[in-house]
């Protein structure tokens, strides 16, 4: 991809860079672990904290300090949630010795906070399906936020998405199959699939339905009765009764019959010239666009600004052709 400020190798290198990179710039401080803050953003599901503590117990200390961000005049919490809870743990339980923490920081903006937190979790997590959902979202987030910033620019042609899973090293298709989760499943949804009752698969079907249909699917998932997703997409199908939203795909022969309607519908603005191979092509490329008004619904802004990108880009191609508008087949 294109060079920008924002430099996406940059990110993937840090797997292997990231324990010299931590001490680069970092000062050592000791802090009541109640004095650093745990931001909004992070998310993610942490297990065996009880186990944790048990174990910083019988080694008297933490073993490896906290890493913050100094924001403004706070210190917010870049790596270390699963210590710090294991710290609040044995607190509570009255080992009043281990409030005071190790830890490390330097200055950052909020920006560059994000960043650190989001590629700590990326290459130093073992994440579950749910954790991956967050994950794609924060970036997602982040990624706006430097666009706005003007720190990250998208090449032309390419989707935030695509970015996205790069950096996760994940399939396109499931990045926009966790975003279909995180903007459409309810909370009841969410939690069953934070608690692995349910897949990534079932949770998307589910998410595609209405509210109260999720959150009974997720009541099933908790008590142990298993939906499948094939069971889920026929549910979506009585639930939109053969409406718009479930319309069926098209048969070979009925896309051929589109093919030719079009065809025909085109014929005045064609040459004589033209041949019957040329005529197919446009055809096949007015069809693709009468589908994308049965189907405009589910474009992302990404796919927008794709779709846009193309038209300029006609626009342009007409200009330097010299060519005549062949008319609106709308």
């Amino acid at each position: 991809m294109a060079s920008t400020a924002f430099d996406i190798t940059s990110i993937l290198n840090r797997k292997t860079r990231q324990q010299s990179e931590e001490k680069d710039g970092y000062k050592a401080i000791k802090l009541n672990y109640k004095d650093i803050v745990i931001t909004k953003h992070n998310k993610y599901s942490m297990d065996e904290i009880n186990e944790l503590a048990t174990g910083i117990h019988m080694a008297g200390e933490l073993q490896q300090p906290l890493v913050l961000g100094k924001v403004g005049d706070e210190f917010w919490l870049v790596s270390g949630h699963r210590r710090h809870a294991a710290i609040d743990t044995l607190v509570q339980e009255g080992e009043e010795q281990f409030a005071e923490v190790d830890c490390r920081y330097k200055p950052m903006t909020e920006t560059e906070f994000r960043m650190e937190l989001l590629i700590g979790n990326t290459f130093n997590r073992k994440p579950t399906d749910y954790d991956k959902m967050i994950e794609a979202q924060e970036w997602k987030d982040l990624l706006q936020q430097m666009k706005k910033e003007g720190s990250f620019k998208p090449e032309k042609g390419s989707r935030t998405r695509d970015y996205i899973a790069a950096i996760m090293g994940e399939a396109t298709g499931t990045i926009g199959t966790l975003q279909q989760i995180s903007n459409n499943a309810t909370d009841a949804v969410k939690e069953q699939f934070e608690a692995g009752t349910m897949n990534m698969t079932t949770a998307a079907k589910a998410s595609k339905l209405p509210e109260e249909d999720q959150n009974a699917i997720a009541e099933a998932a908790a008590a142990g009765q298993e939906t499948r997703a094939a069971e889920i997409k026929a549910m979506a199908e009585q639930t939109a009764g053969g409406g718009f939203m479930n319309e069926p795909e098209e048969s070979e022969e009925q896309e051929e019959e589109h093919c030719r309607a079009v065809t025909e519908q085109m014929k005045e603005t064609v040459s004589d010239t033209d041949t019957t191979e040329e005529e197919k092509e446009c055809a096949k490329r007015l069809h693709i666009l009468k589908m994308l008004e049965k189907y405009y619904i589910y474009m992302n802004e990404d796919d927008l600004r794709c779709l846009e990108a193309m038209l300029e880009d006609c626009k342009r191609r007409k200009r330097e052709y010299g060519l005549d508008d062949v008319g609106s087949t709308i």
